[in-house]
């Protein structure tokens, strides 16, 4: 198997940053595809065990697939050289339908019925970080990654897609114009920024249809290119699949991912129109509320104290308190388009916090005044735009934004220990108040804060602030200059009692590569072996390579 990756061209990633989506060929032999339909046959007949997060350990072959030329390619290309799988992947079957129910199917409609025993879901959504919701951004910081091991026509229940809705803050204003249902040959494998709406599809035929999602993570932000980059310039591509026109937003996030300034090339807004933009902040149509962010953006400094006072006007309204599983707006699908609050199933931050975040170094210091604010929401939204200014223009107040662990609002601690993934550049005492997170329990703790609450299991808020813990010391021991504690607090996350906090300790001190630490996650991870040959019971040809 070839092991250089196959990097996406500019045209692919211009794709990508408009429509939120790319799909590809994984090059790997029909064979291989082949096997992996036959195990999942297998493991997910009835009696067997549910696969969910253990399903690389169940069917290893599928490192291949993840460690193949196109798929760490595509990865590289989006999600920077040193991206991280996370511990949640997932295998969604669409069973068949009975054949009363197999009647003609609207490609925009909601909770289509599915057949019996299906565990894709039909409802449009944006995922939520499995069992400990993160941030929504508009950079582009987690992808998911769909897989395909068999033919899936359109009768067989393909995964749909709606184009250009990793912006919205709430995909209940999508449209059908946006929705991308279309055949999808063997071994294709669809990357989605995180925040893509996305839904099962039902499946008319008479075998089962299975696509495996993976979960990848950003741990570090651009600084270059790191696909095959050879036009500087934003090119709105031919034959979008979104019906929006953003050429402001898309340049803003084209020189994003090339580690340029975001205003680069942007186009000039007259600063009398700061009125008129604020006011389109409101708008229900998102053409029209994100053409005004990113025109607000493209102002730069100018803009800042609108924002912030616009920021300011959010204070005092609870929105730190999280809503209820029984409220849509848990899953960002309030009716209330404006509806910005926290929740632990993914936050969704002020669209002024946005904007902030994009015009970088101009916002720091008002925006770090506001880390002492009363109002826990302020901190919140301060943390999170401080992160999105990224550790060049804000990277002085990463440990500032780490005293924040210390904070009495669970909310605000988990926010700003999320806002320290992007901000890698903290020091030892942040590392010090992460390690204590990892070690120590924390007041109030044991309450229950389950992200999914469809896919039941127990999460804490402390579980929550824990798996965050080692995600932020992950993309700190990625980064230059790793501070002093880092293996420390990393052996400490192998004694947490969720298997994810585990993964990426191990994941961590692997990159730290101390004996040490590689010494403790092997011991870690040797009595937690699992051998998949136990209960395997589908034959396949050993280590199938690339396609010839």
């Amino acid at each position: 198997m070839g092991t250089d990756p196959i990097l996406l061209g500019d045209e692919q990633v211009r794709r990508y940053v408009a429509d939120g989506f790319l799909a590809f060929d994984t090059g790997l032999e029909p064979a291989f595809h082949e096997a992996v339909a036959a195990e999942l046959a297998v493991s997910m007949n009835e009696g067997s065990p549910l696969l969910g997060d253990n399903l690389l350990p169940r069917i290893p072959m599928l490192a291949d697939l993840l460690d193949s030329p196109a798929v760490d390619g595509a990865v590289t290309s989006l999600l920077g050289e040193h991206y991280a799988w996370a511990p949640h992947r997932f295998p969604h079957n669409s069973e068949p339908l009975a054949d009363a129910d197999r009647t003609d199917f609207d490609p925009f409609l909601n909770n289509a019925r599915m057949g019996p025993g299906s565990i894709s879901g039909s409802g449009w959504h944006q995922d939520g970080h499995s069992k400990a919701g993160r941030s929504r951004w508009h950079t582009f910081r987690a992808a998911n990654l769909f897989y395909f091991p068999q033919d899936t026509p359109l009768a067989k229940g393909p995964t749909r897609l709606l184009a250009g809705s990793h912006l919205y803050s709430n995909i209940t204003l999508a449209t059908p114009d946006q929705v991308v249902l279309r055949d999808i040959p063997k071994g294709t494998a669809i990357i989605a920024d995180f925040d893509v709406g996305h839904a099962g599809t039902p499946n008319r035929t008479d075998t089962t249809r299975y696509m495996l999602k993976f979960v990848v993570l950003r741990t570090q932000s651009p600084t270059r290119p790191t696909w095959d980059h050879h036009d500087a310039a934003w090119r709105t591509p031919d034959g979008l699949h979104t019906p929006h026109d953003l050429p402001q937003a898309w340049t803003s996030l084209w020189n994003w991912l090339r580690g340029a300034p975001r205003n680069e090339r942007a186009v000039p807004t007259p600063p009398a129109d700061i009125p008129r933009l604020l006011e389109d902040l409101r708008a229900r149509d998102p053409q029209q509320r994100l053409a005004a962010m990113y025109d607000l953006a493209a102002l730069g400094e100018v803009a800042v104290p609108s924002l912030v006072n616009a920021l300011l006007a959010t204070a005092g309204l609870d929105r730190h308190v999280a809503p209820t599983p029984d409220d849509m707006g848990y899953y960002g699908k309030s009716e209330d388009h404006l509806e910005r609050k926290f929740s632990p199933r993914q936050f969704v931050p002020e669209d002024a916090a946005v904007v902030l975040g994009a015009i970088g170094a101009p916002v720091v210091e008002p925006l770090a005044a506001l880390l002492d604010h009363e109002d826990p929401w302020m901190r919140i939204n301060a943390a999170y735009a401080l992160g999105e200014a990224g550790p060049e223009a804000a990277g002085t107040h990463a440990d500032r934004i780490g005293e924040l662990l210390d904070d009495p609002v669970a909310a605000v601690a988990r926010a700003a220990t999320d806002a320290l993934c992007t901000l890698p550049c903290f020091g030892s005492p942040t590392v010090a108040r992460l390690h204590r997170l990892l070690s120590r329990d924390i007041d109030g703790g044991e309450e229950p804060a389950m992200g999914e609450p469809s896919l039941g299991g127990r999460w804490t808020k402390q579980n929550h602030l824990r798996y965050l813990a080692s995600l932020a010391l992950l993309a700190r021991v990625t980064g230059p200059d790793p501070p002093d504690g880092l293996e420390q607090a990393f052996i400490a996350g192998l004694d947490d009692e969720t298997g994810y906090t585990q993964a990426i300790a191990c994941q961590g001190l692997e990159r730290l590569g101390t004996r040490t630490g590689l010494n403790a996650a092997v011991r870690h991870l040797q009595t937690r072996r699992w051998d998949p040959n136990h209960i395997r019971l589908a034959d396949r040809p050993p280590r199938l390579g690339v396609r010839t």
